[in-house]
């Protein structure tokens, strides 16, 4: 698998969207595949946290109290 094909398959299994159109035959491939798909949850995971831990470091706002 060459290009963009193997792109497209490396994108599907980062994301966990696994449309199933390509398959990894070997154990190996397949181990990949699934470590693959771990560190594509795990990104998305940290992503969000650190966007969340920037939300509310920024405090809540002041007021002014009459």
């Amino acid at each position: 698998m060459r290009g963009f094909r193997s792109l497209y398959f490396s994108y599907a299994t980062l994301t966990t969207v696994g449309y199933g159109d390509i398959i990894p035959v070997s154990g190996g491939a397949r181990m990949l595949a699934i470590a693959e798909a771990i560190a594509g949850m795990f990104y998305v995971t940290l992503t969000i946290a650190r966007l969340v831990a920037l939300y509310y470091s920024k405090g809540p706002p002041n007021r002014i109290s009459d």
